[in-house]
């Protein structure tokens, strides 16, 4: 699967997650637990792309970290294109 492909389905997780909230009002309903994990998956994959990515770039002795503590969230998102999702 490629990274739009996974910031698509992310996407879409999102907005469920929101209806699911909105609809069950329990965050640890066991359903939103399972669309939630499914989404981190599908992050971790998209990070795992995106830092296989950059190192195809710049070589393998280099690496990306995707987001440091350092890093305020708008300062990652410019560095590297990483896919933010907020939630309202």
């Amino acid at each position: 699967m490629d990274t739009s492909e996974l910031i698509h389905r992310l996407q879409l997780l999102q907005r469920r997650l929101c209806e699911m909230a909105g609809d069950l009002g329990n965050l640890t309903d066991p359903e939103i637990v399972a669309v939630s994990q499914e989404a981190d998956r599908l992050i971790i994959q998209l990070q795992r792309l995106r830092k296989e990515e950059a190192e195809g770039r710049k070589g393998p002795e280099s690496t990306v970290s995707l987001l440091t503590a350092s890093q305020t969230a708008e300062e990652a998102r410019q560095q590297s294109g990483t896919l933010f999702m907020k939630n309202s």
